[in-house]
């Protein structure tokens, strides 16, 4: 009896020992799952705030991207325009005490053929007159091969006066192309002991160009002293040959837009400057004229010399001059300034022109050196279209 009470005892400490230690697993167990959910509850709370947090910091990278670009950007693009117009200001202030003011706007050339105006020189055979200078002109493209002459008096008096601004002569360049005439030049052909006039058909972006020369033709007496009778004599209407038709392409198979033929007088070159390319043009030179080939099946090759930059301006020259002396180039573009070079500045590639500020706004393409004038510092500009005017600056 003892035996088995004290065995029922010992089974029931047993039993209790027992559930206590499964009570025990079973608390650990719980334990370590409540531990695990709640470690896989702060993961997945860590993992939501390093979203939470990345998310945060792409915001703060597209609100400062979207601030830069729309704030700082375009602000900075602003002081880059604010600094070049006060600049350009600065310039044309400084470059208008060097320019005196117009020196005289001419009365309008009633002529219907002159369309375009491109090329503008003066003469050398019929400018010493007492009727007034003769400056030759021509149309762009177009037009047939033609230049004219455009006499102005001492005086440009008003409209009503014969002593006008008035086109006196027509000359036809026969059997020579116009596909796009952009400019004229004067050349002093000493093998011939003439005066000649060469045509630029330089226009229209291509590889090769074409120049026709001719004798500069002597206006009759007539056409001379106009000014001095009530009423003008009708325009001459002249027809010369070209003795000379020259083709020029640029190294390396280039292909350039042009509109600025020039002469130089002292070594007998054509000098050509193209209009921009990637914001630049460039001068390219020739052979002396007289050993250029003339051969209709070959062409001569230019040498490139240097690159024309023209500050203020994106579209190039358009149009320019020589001195007779040869010591002054004078670039024009669309716009208020010219561009002056010595004959140093000129070929070398390391200096800029002198800008010079013509006082006002001048859409003319074609300019001429007045050579009369002591210093050379005088030009003429001639605008285009119907009725388009002479006009008349000093540098100086």
């Amino acid at each position: 009896m003892v035996f088995f009470f004290y065995r029922v005892v010992s089974e029931r400490k047993k039993y209790e020992s027992e559930k206590i230690k499964l009570r025990g697993q079973t608390k650990m167990s719980e334990n370590e799952s409540s531990r695990s959910d709640n470690k896989n509850i702060q993961n997945k709370e860590g993992d939501e705030k390093e979203k939470l947090r990345e998310l945060v910091r792409a915001v703060k990278h597209a609100k400062r991207e979207r601030f830069f670009k729309g704030v700082v950007v375009p602000f900075w693009w602003f002081l880059k325009v604010l600094v070049l117009f006060f600049s350009l200001v600065f310039l044309q202030n400084d470059e208008a005490k060097k320019v005196e003011a117009l020196q005289q706007k001419y009365s309008p050339i009633e002529d219907r053929n002159i369309r375009e105006a491109s090329g503008l020189v003066k003469s050398k055979l019929n400018s010493k007159s007492p009727a007034g200078k003769v400056f030759w002109t021509h149309n762009d493209s177009g037009d047939r091969a033609r230049v004219f002459a455009i006499r102005v008096p001492e005086k440009d008096d008003d409209a009503k006066s014969s002593k006008k601004t008035r086109v006196v002569a027509e000359v036809t360049i026969l059997n020579a192309g116009n596909r796009d005439w952009e400019d004229l030049a004067l050349w002093q052909d000493h093998k011939t002991n003439q005066q000649k006039l060469c045509a630029g058909d330089i226009g229209s972006y291509r590889g090769e160009v074409v120049i026709y020369c001719f004798p500069e033709p002597k206006l009759s007496e007539m056409s001379e002293t106009y000014s001095n009778v009530s009423k003008p004599p009708s325009k001459e209407y002249l027809k010369v040959p070209f003795t000379e038709k020259i083709r020029l392409r640029y190294p390396s198979n280039e292909k350039h837009d042009a509109e600025t033929l020039l002469v130089d007088p002292h070594t007998s070159q054509f000098l050509i400057v193209t209009k921009k390319s990637n914001n630049k043009g460039a001068l390219y030179v020739s052979e002396p004229i007289d050993a250029l080939s003339q051969n209709s099946k070959g062409s001569n090759e230019l040498k490139f010399v240097r690159t024309i930059k023209l500050y203020g301006t994106s579209s190039g020259a358009t149009g320019g001059d020589i001195s007779w002396s040869g010591k002054k180039i004078v670039l024009k573009s669309y716009g208020r300034y010219v561009y002056e070079y010595t004959r140093q500045q000129f070929f070398d590639p390391k200096r800029d022109p002198n800008v010079r500020g013509l006082g006002e706004y001048d859409p003319s393409e074609a300019l001429a050196l007045e050579n009369d004038a002591p210093d050379e510092n005088e030009i003429w500009t001639l605008n285009e279209g119907s009725g388009s005017s002479l006009r008349r600056y000093r540098l100086r």
